[in-house]
């Protein structure tokens, strides 16, 4: 049985290595879209986002207040306008993220004892650069409006130990629960990375599978190396692409978990076995739409039918709770939705074995599917050969 294996593997790995379209899905762009994701998001969070400032009281509150805003350095203040009508205009074009929008007479409604009314816009169309807008801007303002009221009381001859004792500060409690460590690389490449590498499976096996089943001998060959045994075919023909694939993926983890210090809250083994059962079941799906495809251009069409919106779907971007029927059911039904779920659960969230386990379960289930498909087909295959 070992030696049949083995015959298999190397066929496969040498109709991989002639393959030229095949030998750069499987072995370059995988690497490719790791270091690219991780060059442009190396830097975790997000800084020196671009904003306007529309100052019409143009006093040294005002200033003081603007001056409070571009200290943030999540903030860049690169565009100023006399009136609010061009900053809105900006703010559509994308060439400013948000417009601070200071009112006539600021400084004289604060110091009457009024409350002047700071307006800001932001575009929250880009959640991830809303969020962060709105958490620093919130803070500035704050910060600038303890600063003026102090200086206020400064200047009314009140003595600084006494000014300060009179400034209430209002407690702020955050709570971000879905991103805790703030740092955008642990959530957005942790999903990113695992979505695209399932597009990139699958159409990796389809190619293997339809490769040979519209040749001339179809799956003779392979069938015959085999000894006619569905267990090896199966597994020689996946075992060349789940070892690379798998390395690949262990590969990122190793990188974001030594060199971007990824909280590993978890367990490194249940993280393991999460990516070994996602790739695997990638594979098989991959399998399975090459078997049944009646085309070649049918083949890959529902495999990519299936796995491109995965990007919608698993709920990386958009909460699974929040979908319709239709949507979750098909975010359910792909295998990186919860291998993504096994990777939060593992490095971020620290949840209870049980928990934890859940998400097994559902790629368990996906697995055992596919599986008995594929198995049921190649007896079909098997029959037509013998």
């Amino acid at each position: 049985m070992s030696n049949s294996l083995l015959k298999v593997i190397r066929w496969e790995l040498s109709k991989l290595i002639k393959q030229r379209f095949l030998f750069l899905l499987v072995f370059i762009y995988p690497l490719l879209f790791i270091f690219l994701f991780f060059y442009m998001y190396h830097a975790g969070i997000i800084t020196q986002v671009p904003i306007a400032v529309v100052d019409q009281d143009t006093t040294k509150s005002s200033r003081l207040l603007i001056q409070q805003v571009a200290a943030s350095p999540q903030l860049q203040v690169a565009k100023r306008y006399q009136d609010l009508s061009s900053a809105k205009h900006a703010l559509i074009k994308g060439d400013v993220y948000a417009v601070l929008f200071i009112q006539p007479e600021f400084e004289k409604d604060l110091i009457a004892g009024h409350q002047p009314e700071v307006v800001a816009f932001y575009n929250n169309q880009y959640m991830s650069a809303g969020t962060i807008i709105f958490r620093a801007m919130s803070s500035a303002l704050k910060m600038a409006n303890s600063q003026i009221v102090l200086q206020g009381l400064l200047e009314k001859g009140i003595a600084a130990p006494v000014a300060e004792s009179q400034m209430q500060t209002v407690p702020t409690s955050l709570h971000p629960l879905y991103n805790p460590t703030l740092n955008y690389l642990y959530t957005l490449i942790s999903g990113i990375i695992p979505t695209i590498l399932q597009i990139i499976i699958m159409m990796a096996m389809v190619t293997s599978i339809t490769r040979d089943r519209f040749d001339v001998t179809s799956y003779q060959k392979t069938f015959q190396l085999a000894n006619h045994n569905i267990l090896i075919f199966l597994s020689g023909r996946i075992l060349p692409y789940f070892c690379y694939f798998l390395f690949c993926l262990s590969l990122f983890d190793i990188i974001l978990i030594t060199y971007f210090h990824l909280p590993l809250n978890g367990h490194f083994v249940l993280l393991l076995l999460g990516g070994m059962g996602f790739i695997l079941t990638s594979c098989l799906y991959g399998v399975f739409f090459g078997l049944t495809g009646s085309t070649l251009a049918q083949a890959y069409g529902s495999a990519s039918l299936v796995a491109s919106p995965c990007f919608g779907f698993t709920g990386l971007i958009f909460p699974r709770l929040a979908m319709n029927t239709f949507a979750y059911i098909w975010g359910a039904l792909l295998p990186v939705t919860w291998y993504i779920e096994i990777r939060l659960d593992q490095t971020l969230r620290a949840p209870s074995i049980i928990t934890s386990l859940e998400p097994f379960v559902y790629l368990l289930i996906q697995l055992s599917v596919v599986v008995t498909l594929i198995t049921l087909h190649l007896r079909k295959i098997r029959r037509r050969l013998i």
